[in-house]
């Protein structure tokens, strides 16, 4: 964890989350993320790569994904 996070700390993540032993949104099609400017481009390109598609939730949704936080 990290108080501020930059591109290269996401990029990082994103590597860690998709590796192919360990990564465990290995065998996952998609990842909701909100619009958090932390999510930069080079992380939703470093998911495209392994095959993840990245989702971004609309503007102004808070209870969009409540289902999934309970």
């Amino acid at each position: 964890m990290t108080p501020s996070p930059d591109q290269a700390w996401m990029k990082q993540m994103a590597r860690n989350m998709t590796l192919a032993d360990t990564g465990f949104l290995s065998g996952c099609k998609f990842l909701l993320h909100d619009r958090d400017t932390e999510f930069c481009s080079a992380f939703d390109g470093i998911l495209r790569a392994v095959g993840i598609k990245a989702v971004t939730l609309p503007p102004r949704s808070p209870n969009l994904n409540a289902h999934c936080e309970r």
